[in-house]
Parts: C-alpha cells; structure tokens; sequence
C-alpha cells in the first residue's frame, strides 16, 4: 500500500551517495553471500511485498549496535555478551562500485517527503515499512534510504536488491578479531563471556 506518498515529494528526498566505506555484521554461514540479502522483517522491508533490503552502517561499531547490541544492555549494571554470539559472525566491508540514489532520511528528512519521524527512530517499524514500500512502488529508480542509526547517530544505508549489484565486497573478517569492534568494546564497557574451560 502506498496510501499517502506522492512520487514527485518522496523523488525530492533522493541524493547520490558515494559508499565509501560500509560495513555489514553477518552470521559465519552466510560468509560465501557477504552482500546477500532475503525478505525479512525489518525496518524497511516487508516480506509480504517479496522483496529484500541490506543494510549497512558507516562503522563497525554502529553495526555492532545495529545488529548485535540493539537494547540487549539497557537498565543493565553489568553489559556481558556472550562469545559464542561474537565468534558466529563476521564483518563485512564494503563500497560502492557506482553511485547509489537514496532517499535521505537524515536530519529532517522524513518531514521534507512527508514521512513520520516514527520512519527512522520508532522501535515499531511499521511506518518504515509503509515508506518502503511506498518507495519501491513508486520510485523506481530509488536504490534505498540514507539514514542515521537511533543508537549511535552514525551514517547507516539500507540498500534495495534491485540495487545490491552497485556495492562490492572489500574484505570479510571475524568480528571478534576486528581492532574496531575491540575498541567498542572497551569504550561501551562490554565484556565477553570467558571462552570454555575457562572461568571468567
């Protein structure tokens, strides 16, 4: 349904987008598929239109967050994340190979295409989706949305598949190597479970 949206306001939001760096956090078993994606629930995709989004986020750290950490550690004293959550994923890097046009949801974005604010902060991701599907319905050449993480603040993507051809893989990383996700570690005062036979 795309009840309220208009093409020519939702095409005023779109922006080129040079990916320069993108980074992705994955299970291990989808290693082979770094950039695949599938119809799931999520903020902008809704599996019942049979299409799927990728994100990505401007750094590892917000990826964590995005993927991992989510809400897992508030009202929480203590933040511990279990290894064997860490050690099942990798860290995906990635660019883009042409220019991406996205809707910019970013600052006030969501009022200049007559989106709520719900389209990017809302734990309930119903609005998001009814703009998604707004915008694949209507904006043919829109390759996703450009917008900023409710956790950290930082630049994330969400890429359309009719779009996933413009990004290529840069490198593919266990996460619980990665200098970038240990730093955030440290910063957010996070630890790791300890490893098996050993007390923590």
């Amino acid at each position: 349904m795309t009840r309220g949206y208009r093409p020519e306001i939702l095409r005023s939001g779109l922006r080129n987008v040079d990916l320069r760096s993108g980074y992705r956090i994955i299970h291990r078993r989808h290693k082979s598929m770094p950039l695949g994606a599938v119809p799931a629930p999520s903020r902008f995709s809704d599996p019942e239109r049979g299409y799927a989004v990728m994100y990505a986020a401007g750094t590892v750290r917000c990826a964590f967050w995005e993927t991992l950490a989510r809400n897992r550690f508030a009202r929480r004293g203590v933040r511990v994340l279990p290894r064997a959550d860490v050690e099942a994923r990798v860290v995906v890097s990635l660019v883009s190979s042409q220019q991406l046009s996205m809707i910019d949801l970013r600052n006030d974005g969501p009022v200049r295409i007559g989106a709520p604010a719900a389209v990017v902060h809302d734990g309930n991701h119903a609005a998001g989706r009814a703009l998604s599907r707004a915008v694949y319905a209507l904006v043919p050449e829109a390759d996703g949305f450009l917008f900023d993480s409710r956790f950290t603040g930082h630049a994330c993507v969400a890429v359309f598949e009719r779009a996933l051809d413009k990004l290529q893989t840069i490198d593919v990383q266990p996460l619980a190597r990665h200098a970038d996700f240990l730093d955030a570690l440290d910063e957010y005062g996070i630890r790791l479970t300890a490893p098996p036979g050993r007390l923590a």
